[in-house]
């Protein structure tokens, strides 16, 4: 299903010119070797581009079109038009000379089997190139040796005669494509052919290596397999010969696929990394605009005003489509995500899911509406997933503060995977994720900052995945209690009890507006877990507070008390406060008492 899902994405980006032909693919150049018309070497140029990564500009290498490269394990195998210097130059730091020699001799019996035939000036000026350079010359030539460091840090190198890239000259281009179908022909009577599982094509050449994936987080920088078998308990029904015998793939197909995901992934305006998880995104015509939106309503991309966004969501949900930047995107349109993790060598898929885009739209639009709280106009926009697993993870120590974070680095990998894809499929969230916030919840405190509290202990994050955690998980329960902004008609005991502590810390700091340590940072916890044991404590202390306040004050403040007490008093039982609250009635608490403090925050600001 991902492999077909890539191969039809390949051949939708082929139509549209957005990926290139077989044959041809993309890698990283970091220098041009410049040639006279008759292959003289006149020079070594940097072919890196500067670019801005935050406050600083650096040089990366430029991505250019180049004949497909061959996958490389070990022993030589030479590249077309494209290669490091021990083929290109016979130089590098490895030391070891004869194998740097032989590099140089398959590169030129490669360009020669290419070329010989072409008539292009810039194939003759390469070939004639190769004919007369060696590593005896490039031991002596200033050309190598006054940028002999430079050359050997370059990890792809190119030709350019004459001003005119090599890769770009429509005769050896060509040629090259010619080469391609003649070697293949040449290989088809001994190669392994089959029916191809993807496409379903009979007497298909098949792969037998697959291509590398690139660009995975935590992966080799060299690349990694999706699909590989390297040991017979990996291979079933006599597929133990061959490695691609065990699963039928034709090597067009193969090509296609490893193209397609390796597209995806070197555009980092679509793709995120959630924990140990690269997350790619694409639909089935390949239409860029629904990738766009998907980043965006993620909150990881800016390109989309909220407006739009707005409007999007509206639609889909009404099954009507829309369009976005020239382009009509229907409801029905399929769309994939896949997440892919590294496993040594290899690629794990952690998560694929596949859903009509519509579908996918109204399940992200339902669970924002369950996370959004009152507050003010930052914390009413779409809250990305990155922002809840933050709000899970433990935070750093002071050795750890400069190191780089990944997106929920800390959370288990299992978890992260398990959260989305309840956001996505508008499933149960997972409880560990509850389990997780309540844990940040009762281990952190609030702490001075530029001499005001930051209310680090219940931030609008956490406060609002309990509130969408309750509504989604026992919607029976609350729905309807719970609300964007304060209920005061809900009478559930925890949550009226959050309210009620909320209140008394109210009381606490209007008796006395320099304290530095409120009942928050003392009762909180067993307050929010043990009710019965800690209410009567914090009740007393108020009496206290209350004596110190004038008139006024003191009477609005014990009608409050008041109208509370009556919602929670349970004559029945005999009792007026439970003894314990389950976890999902303390995040009840937990919601009361952040939605009280809000509501008492806005009045004041309206005020």
């Amino acid at each position: 299903m991902i492999l077909t899902a890539l191969v039809h994405l390949y051949e939708e980006l082929c139509k549209q010119g957005k990926i290139q032909a077989e044959g041809w693919g993309i890698a990283k150049v970091t220098h041009r070797i410049l040639l006279d018309k008759e292959g003289h070497l006149c020079g070594i140029i940097s072919a890196r581009k500067k670019v801005q990564r935050g406050k600083k500009e650096i040089e990366v290498p430029c991505e250019m079109c180049v004949p497909l490269p061959v996958t490389r394990s070990s022993g030589v195998k030479a590249n077309f038009l494209c290669d490091n210097s021990s083929y290109f130059l016979a130089v590098d730091a490895k030391g070891k000379v004869q194998r740097t020699i032989q590099c140089f001799e398959a590169a030129k019996e490669l360009h020669h089997q290419v070329l010989e035939h072409c008539h292009s000036p810039v194939a003759k000026a390469i070939l004639h190139f190769f004919d007369t350079w060696g590593s005896d010359k490039a031991g002596k030539d200033s050309l190598i040796q006054d940028n002999l460091e430079d050359i050997i840090a370059g990890s792809n190198f190119v030709f350019q005669v004459d001003g005119v890239d090599a890769i770009d000259d429509e005769e050896i281009k060509t040629s090259w494509e010619n080469f391609q179908e003649t070697s293949q022909t040449n290989k088809d009577n001994t190669s392994l052919t089959g029916q191809c599982l993807i496409t379903g094509v009979e007497n298909q050449k098949i792969a037998k290596i697959h291509p590398k994936i690139k660009g995975v987080h935590g992966a080799k920088s060299a690349g990694a397999n999706l699909v590989s078998f390297n040991a017979p308990a990996s291979c079933s029904y006599g597929g133990d010969g061959d490695q691609g015998k065990n699963a039928p793939i034709s090597e067009h197909a193969a090509f296609a696929y490893g193209t397609a995901l390796n597209h995806l992934l070197a555009d980092q305006r679509h793709t995120q990394v959630i924990g140990d998880t690269t997350i790619v995104y694409w639909s089935a015509h390949g239409i860029s605009a629904c990738q766009d939106f998907m980043m965006a309503f993620l909150g990881d991309n800016a390109d989309i005003d909220n407006h739009t966004l707005d409007t999007i969501v509206t639609n889909m949900k009404n099954g009507l489509p829309v369009d976005l930047e020239g382009v009509e995107i229907s409801p029905d349109e399929p769309f994939y995500i896949l997440g892919l993790s590294p496993n040594g060598g290899r690629i794990s898929v952690r998560l694929f899911l596949r859903n009509t885009f519509s579908k996918l739209v109204t399940n992200l639009s339902l669970h924002q509406e369950r996370m959004k709280l009152d507050g003010s106009s930052w914390e009413k926009q779409n809250i990305p997933l990155c922002k809840i697993l933050e709000a899970m993870e433990k935070p750093k120590g002071k050795e750890q503060a400069t190191k780089p974070k990944n997106k929920g680095q800390a959370i288990s990998p299992l978890l992260s995977s398990s959260l989305f894809r309840a956001i996505l499929q508008n499933t149960k969230y997972p409880a560990p994720a509850f389990q997780n916030i309540l844990l940040r919840i009762f281990a952190e405190q609030d702490k001075a900052e530029n001499g005001a509290r930051k209310s680090k202990k219940i931030s609008h994050t956490k406060a609002a995945f309990i509130k969408a955690y309750l509504l989604k998980n026992s919607k029976e329960h609350w729905e309807g209690k719970l609300q964007m902004a304060l209920n005061e008609n809900c009478n559930d005991v925890s949550y009226v009890l959050g309210r009620m502590f909320s209140l008394l810390e109210n009381i606490q700091q209007n008796a006395n507006q320099r304290i530095n340590t409120t009942i928050k940072e003392r009762y909180f916890n067993s307050a929010c877990a043990t009710p019965a044991s800690v209410f009567p404590i914090l009740l007393k202390l108020a009496n206290t507070h209350l004596s110190k306040l004038d008139g006024g004050k003191a009477v609005y403040f014990k009608k409050k008390i008041g109208a509370l007490m009556d919602k929670i008093i349970m004559p029945d039982e005999g009792i007026p406060l439970p003894a314990r609250l389950t976890l999902e009635e303390q995040g009840a608490f937990i919601l009361g008492y952040y939605q009280e403090t809000q509501a008492r925050y806005k009045g004041k600001e309206e005020e």
